[in-house]
């Protein structure tokens, strides 16, 4: 399947869990009386977010917002992106401080952006593999229609010609590719918030490793996105990728990024600059 054929079909996950944490091992749940709790630490990480603990209190920054929690409390603090102030919020059960990892009932979460499994088991991302040396390789800019670009990136095989290939475009204007998948889009953007998000599409003609991690760059300005830092699986594994077994994520660029200008992607030594919006 070619990566732009892939990148529409991949649409309709986006709405989901995808946005939330990666589909792989479910995090163990704790639960107490009739309440599930799930361990922060590893949801926050496999999401790229930050926690600060305090004394007796935990911090979630993420995209949609900042939650502030209180071990033993249902009181919490919210503040969405943007906002000025924060509100209060009644969390339907006490968040958990135990033994140095706190736990918070599912609609803390829920406030977050991350959605639980029928079965109540959070979602957890793949142990990402060890960096795959670069390996050179060629670019190109396809337009998939009504002047949406999509940067791709081929590395290298061991014959010297492509090998696995990512295709990058701005997930914001894929509607106008896509229009059927206008609200489904929309509603992926919701959760992330103010970062800027990309959609990357992974395939390969043959089983093959390869790298989650990019750099770009622009007016001087670099970032390093390696999983689960700032990018989130929404298809597939983030470390081997084949035929019957195509990747997707998103990348989560900060606020500073401007699409209308050039940004500079490196890639498994692969480098090409592109233009997402004109």
């Amino acid at each position: 399947m070619g990566p732009i054929r892939l990148a529409l079909l991949v649409l309709a996950l986006l709405a989901g869990a995808a946005l939330g944490v990666a589909r792989a091992d479910p995090v163990a749940a704790l639960r107490v009386g009739g309440t599930l709790y799930t361990p922060a630490a590893p949801v926050a990480r496999a999401l790229g977010d930050i926690l600060a603990p305090g004394e007796g209190s935990l911090t979630w920054r993420a995209g949609p917002g900042t939650l502030t929690v209180f071990a033993g409390s249902p009181d919490a603090l919210w503040q969405a992106a943007g906002a000025a102030r924060s509100s209060t919020l009644s969390l339907s059960a006490p968040a958990l401080l135990r033994d140095g990892r706190w736990y918070l009932p599912s609609d803390a979460l829920e406030t977050l952006g991350v959605r639980l499994l029928p079965d109540g088991r959070t979602l957890a991302l793949e142990v990402p593999a060890p960096a795959v040396a670069g390996s050179g390789g060629r670019s190109e800019v396809d337009d998939l229609g009504h002047g949406v670009p999509a940067l791709r990136l081929f590395a290298r095989d061991a014959t010297g010609g492509d090998g696995v290939a990512v295709a990058i475009a701005d997930l914001d204007l894929l509607p106008l590719v896509q229009p059927s998948q206008r609200d489904t889009i929309d509603g992926a953007l919701e959760r992330i918030g103010r970062d800027k998000p990309l959609l990357v599409v992974v395939s390969s003609l043959a089983a093959s490793a390869w790298e989650a991690s990019f750099v770009l760059e622009q007016d001087g300005r670099s970032l390093p996105v390696r999983y689960p830092y700032r990018m989130r699986m929404v298809q597939g594994s983030s470390t081997r990728v084949g035929p019957d077994a195509p990747a997707a994520a998103v990348v989560l660029l900060p606020p500073w990024f401007d699409l209308y200008r050039p940004i500079t992607v490196t890639w498994q030594g692969v480098r090409a600059t592109v233009t997402f919006r004109r």
